[in-house]
């Protein structure tokens, strides 16, 4: 008997979002369909739907675009804040114009 995963990660749900419209199935039926595998609490409506537009108007990666493409949370008023010591720990690793 198949065991249900109680925390599945966002990308395993948008890839079974996925696996159902490359199948053919609604947004409303994958939905369905993953309410009744993951339980009622597991993705809004809503969410299933822009994933299913998402993934129609071409896309195919399933992870967040943030953990992609992460930001600096540095600034040039940080760096500048920074104690000379730190620098001189890097052994040269990196250089400050």
């Amino acid at each position: 008997m198949p065991t249900r995963i109680d925390a599945p990660a966002k990308c395993e749900l948008r890839s079974v979002i996925r696996f159902y419209q490359a199948e053919g199935n609604s947004a409303a039926e994958t939905h369905r369909r993953m309410r009744r595998e993951c339980g009622r609490n597991f993705m809004s409506d809503c969410v299933v739907r822009e994933w299913c537009r998402k993934f129609k108007d071409g896309r195919t990666d399933v992870r967040d675009e943030e953990e992609q493409e992460r930001k600096s949370v540095a600034t040039e008023d940080l760096v500048k804040r920074l104690p000379c010591s730190f620098w001189g720990s890097l052994n040269g690793t990196y250089l400050i114009s």
